[in-house]
């Protein structure tokens, strides 16, 4: 019986309770578990942790707190800083960034979509926007608008990726200048959370940053609607769901451990979304994929 465990500030049970279910309907046992901890509680147990299970899916806001405690990574996670999960390779763990390749398989579905010429706008600086920016970067887009509350925080991201995508033009925009940015953004991307403190989702509801047609994605998968995606589409823009992404995202992982190829990856994505769509009745906050 493989063994494995979401650990994460905040769990996503029915993300991960889907894919369990998918990998017992796919011929491969497994049980999972759920473990929601702070920071400081995360580095004291992790060893524990890695004795008891096979594979540890690293979760909501600890994607970059796990990658300092780790020698062991592939060149993604050295360049993003951020790991999703934590993977047993020969005897030795490994982390790895599925999220990134999850994400550049949505993105390789809506190609016809993109205006490379045009800017992203970019919403957050964490793990997610780390993998978002890295993806898009990878078919093309060079020219980034980052906009975060914490000024701080968007400088040191915006130097960091500027350091691996060579060529890559990075700007940021505060909370203020959202509306008045001009329509030259023909990708919109969010990865924070929606939540009734969010200032920075209430700006982006003008749209008028958007070229016409643009593609908007937002990283949130719970509620599937998200306010954002439901307005971008309101604007003729076609939309990525957060689900999306992470169904991606676990089925990379699931080849990973599985060892073999899976031909059913889209009822997995098409069950995860019916699953998200049931318990988001009501629905008050999102959870990110990463």
């Amino acid at each position: 019986m493989f063994k494995w465990v979401e650990i994460a500030l905040q769990n996503n049970r029915v993300r991960h309770e889907a894919l369990s279910l998918f990998l017992r309907d796919s011929g491969f046992e497994n049980s999972v578990d759920f473990i929601e901890t702070g920071e400081e509680d995360f580095k004291k147990n992790l060893p524990a942790w890695l004795a008891q299970f096979d594979s540890i899916r690293v979760g909501h806001g600890l994607g970059e707190v796990v990658v300092p405690l780790f020698n062991r990574h592939g060149m993604v996670v050295e360049r993003i800083r951020a790991a999703d999960s934590i993977m047993k390779i020969d005897g030795e763990w490994w982390l790895r960034a599925y999220a990134v390749d999850g994400f550049s398989r949505i993105l390789s579905r809506v190609g016809k979509k993109f205006d490379l010429d045009s800017r992203v706008l970019l919403v957050g600086t964490g793990a997610a926007a780390r993998v978002a920016m890295t993806a898009l970067f990878r078919v093309g887009f060079r020219q980034f608008t980052v906009s975060n509350l914490e000024e701080k925080k968007a400088t040191a991201f915006i130097g960091d990726m500027k350091k691996f995508l060579l060529g890559a033009v990075i700007t940021f925009v505060p909370r203020e200048g959202l509306i008045l940015l001009p329509g030259q953004h023909g990708v919109l991307v969010n990865t924070t959370q929606l939540a009734k403190d969010n200032p920075l989702l209430e700006d982006l509801y003008y749209f008028n940053f958007f070229k016409t047609g643009g593609l908007a994605i937002d990283f949130s998968i719970s509620p599937v609607e998200t306010p954002l995606l439901i307005g971008a589409r309101d604007v003729g823009a076609s939309c990525v769901h957060g689900y999306q992404i992470s169904a991606c995202t676990d089925i990379i992982w699931a080849e990973e451990v599985m060892g073999r190829a899976l031909r059913n990856a889209e009822k997995y994505e098409q069950a995860l979304g019916e699953a998200l769509r049931i318990a988001d009745a009501p629905a008050e906050s999102s959870t990110s994929s990463m």
